[in-house]
């Protein structure tokens, strides 16, 4: 490679590029910080869930500004939550007190325990818009196209929920095509936890608007007024009449001549709307984690990790607790074994998973996850993101419990991975550990 020198000469790298990382900035940040308040505690004697405790901003005080600005230009104001409450259930979660009682009962054994918190504030929900085009079939099918498409995070099946609530029809009967441009024009993707909370808005405002037509058609052929319409179980019916009604797909083939929905978007049941939110909606998480150190082999054990996530009105649950065990792992991940490392020719060393240790399931420690709801204060749906929460912690967490566990032999540890060849050459700079020469770390 050539040697440039002087300012303003390009660098050439045939290293690994930046890609697209779940979270990317948080967990570097929440890392900084979190260390951070662990060493104060230590340096006052102050335990560190009580230090943040202290500090956590009290439901009363909410919508609570910053005085900053976020990248959007909109001034921070994090939305209404109860942090200490939230805060207290992951300490309960975890058995906090139960285990700061059994650190003290393995102090000076080769197992010690140590255990790590992580807090963090997280927007979600960026704008500009998001978009959401429904049409229903005469045959009642409900096609749901919108401007961005999955990754695997379940947008199909969530986004379809929305539609199928407000229209009032089977959820089989939706099918959501996401990310088709001769469908939907415009679309910002799927980044920075903002699918539920911008495209959602956008296909309940869409769905409503849809909703409305199929109204106006019904009062039509029921020679009523639109208000008295009902939709329900996938069919229209008037009110207190629930026997004379006709199918959801049996409007949309009237909508096409009728002349009632003229004033309302045009022929057919079918509309396209935007949601453009003001600003971001900001979630509240914190987690836990109790690590158990091995100071002969040097190795790391995870025995709990909890996690507590405010992502307000939670559309799935099922799908939203995968999404935070999946953020979950990968921040392990990065936690405890994935590098990328090179030799001095530039060689990436850790190129296979061989050496580039994922997450197994047998080192996922017991998860325990606590949803909490406090509705945003953005949207109508009330909900905030969820998709990149759970990879903001685990590093913090993790670095923090380890330390934790070595407070005696005065360790600090600065970056993650922890590992264990790590753990070994911190314990054996320290001057303190009694094993000194005499092992090696186990990987």
């Amino acid at each position: 490679m050539p040697n440039y020198r002087g300012v303003g000469r390009n660098i050439l790298t045939h290293k690994t590029f930046a890609a697209a990382y779940r979270g990317a900035g948080r967990p570097e940040a929440a890392f900084v910080l979190d260390r951070l308040l662990d060493r104060a505690a230590r340096r006052i004697g102050m335990d560190p869930a009580e230090l943040r405790r202290r500090n956590l901003i009290r439901a009363d005080e909410m919508p609570s500004p910053t005085g900053l600005t976020y990248r959007d230009g909109a001034p921070i104001t994090y939305d209404p939550a109860d942090y200490p409450e939230a805060f207290e259930r992951l300490l309960v979660a975890l058995d906090y007190t139960g285990w700061r009682a059994e650190q003290v009962k393995r102090r000076g054994s080769s197992r010690p325990i140590g255990l790590g918190l992580c807090a963090y504030v997280e927007g979600t929900g960026i704008g500009p818009f998001e978009g959401a085009d429904i049409r229903v079939d005469p045959d009642g099918t409900v096609f749901v196209h919108l401007g961005v498409c999955a990754q695997g995070q379940g947008h199909e099946t969530t986004l379809a929920q929305i539609a199928a609530d407000e229209l009032a029809v089977p959820l089989e009967s939706v099918v959501v095509v996401g990310g088709d441009t001769s469908l939907v024009g415009y679309g910002m993707g799927t980044i920075a936890s903002r699918v539920a909370a911008v495209s959602g808005p956008a296909v309940q405002r869409t769905a409503m608007q849809v909703a409305h037509k199929a109204r106006l058609v019904g009062a039509e052929l029921f020679e009523c007024a639109p208000e008295d319409v009902v939709l329900a179980e996938g069919r229209v019916h008037v009110k207190g009449l629930p026997g004379k009604s006709v199918s959801l797909g049996e409007v949309a083939r009237a909508a096409v001549r009728s002349r009632a929905v003229a004033a309302a978007g045009g022929p057919g049941l079918s509309a396209c709307a935007f949601f453009y939110p003001d600003t971001v909606t900001w979630a509240f998480g914190v987690q836990g984690v109790v690590a158990e150190v091995d100071l002969e082999a040097c190795s790391i054990r995870l025995l709990k990790l909890a996690a507590m996530h405010d992502c307000g009105r939670a559309i799935n649950p099922v799908i939203v607790e995968g999404q935070l065990h999946g953020g979950i792992a990968q921040g392990l991940g990065s936690a405890l074994g994935e590098s990328l490392i090179y030799d001095e020719a530039g060689q990436l060393l850790t190129g296979t998973l061989m050496d580039y240790p994922l997450p197994r399931a047998d080192e996922m420690p017991p998860l325990e996850v606590i949803h909490m709801d406090f509705p945003s204060a953005i949207n109508a749906l009330g909900v905030k993101g969820v998709g990149e929460s759970g990879v903001i912690s685990p590093a913090a967490a993790v670095a923090n419990a380890v330390e934790d566990a070595l407070a005696d032999y005065g360790i600090e540890i600065d970056r993650p991975p922890v590992t264990a060849a790590r753990v070994f050459e911190l314990l054996r700079a320290s001057g303190r550990w009694p094993v000194g020469e005499k092992r090696r770390p186990s990987s």
